[in-house]
């Protein structure tokens, strides 16, 4: 039986990036906005995020997140990083996590503009937060309420 929940949750989770990919690069962002929010400033000048998330609730995010990681290093094609943390932000939701942010940031590097997305969770970079070092964060999608519940 625990093989079957294992497996059944990275079929999820696949499914998951796989959405996620198609609302990146095929649906029109104000369709996007609908299922996510609106695009803010960053609170608090992009520090952390507190949302008092119970410690538990914040324990199976974290098994997300590292699940998440786990099959997208594994699928046929790169997961970019605003594919993963919509994803991440989806798989959230259906736990019934509130409170998730995908923070947008910029840096230049080399001359070059680059830009990253990662997903937080009361302050805590629970997808992309390795890459994140370095980038200004210019925006939150997603924004919502603390996630309250015990789960």
């Amino acid at each position: 039986m625990r093989k079957l929940m294992s497996t059944l949750l990275r079929v999820e989770t696949a499914l998951a990036l796989h959405l996620a990919w198609v609302l990146v690069f095929l649906v029109p962002l104000r369709i996007t906005r609908r299922l996510f929010g609106e695009v803010e400033a960053p609170e608090n000048g992009g520090d952390r995020i507190l949302a008092a998330v119970p410690e538990r609730t914040m324990a199976r995010a974290a098994d997300m997140a590292r699940r998440l990681r786990h099959v997208a290093g594994r699928l046929p094609w790169h997961s970019t990083c605003l594919v993963r943390a919509i994803a991440g932000q989806m798989l959230l939701a259906r736990r019934g996590i509130a409170g998730g942010t995908i923070r947008f940031g910029v840096r230049k590097q080399d001359g070059k503009l680059e830009a990253h997305a990662w997903l937080l969770l009361d302050g805590v970079a629970l997808i992309g937060g390795e890459e994140a070092e370095g980038y200004r964060p210019l925006a939150d999608l997603g924004r919502g309420a603390p996630a309250s519940n015990g789960q």
